[in-house]
């Protein structure tokens, strides 16, 4: 086909070069993608691997017991209050 064409053989050289030269370059950059890919999957296992950390409960607040003696209080110095006034 191209036996004698010294241009044509010049061409499809420099045409083969540039095509590897693509598929060099898109080789490299799999061989990057693979590895950002590798190291998600590593970072996603340790994540998982890893106890989560429970928040830790709320505080209490007081008791039924405290607001009673609360109340018994103010109701008392209330009533004092009242009769010392009056």
């Amino acid at each position: 086909m191209y036996k004698d064409d010294d241009v044509a053989h010049a061409e499809r050289a420099n045409a083969l070069i540039d095509e590897i030269a693509k598929l060099e370059h898109d080789k490299v950059t799999q061989a990057a993608t693979e590895q950002r890919l590798e190291a998600a999957k590593r970072e996603l296992a340790a994540l998982h691997a890893s106890p989560a950390v429970a928040p830790p409960p709320p505080p209490k607040g007081p008791g039924a017991i405290a607001h009673l003696l609360v109340f018994g209080l103010t109701a008392t110095v209330a009533f004092l209050g009242y009769t010392l006034i009056v």
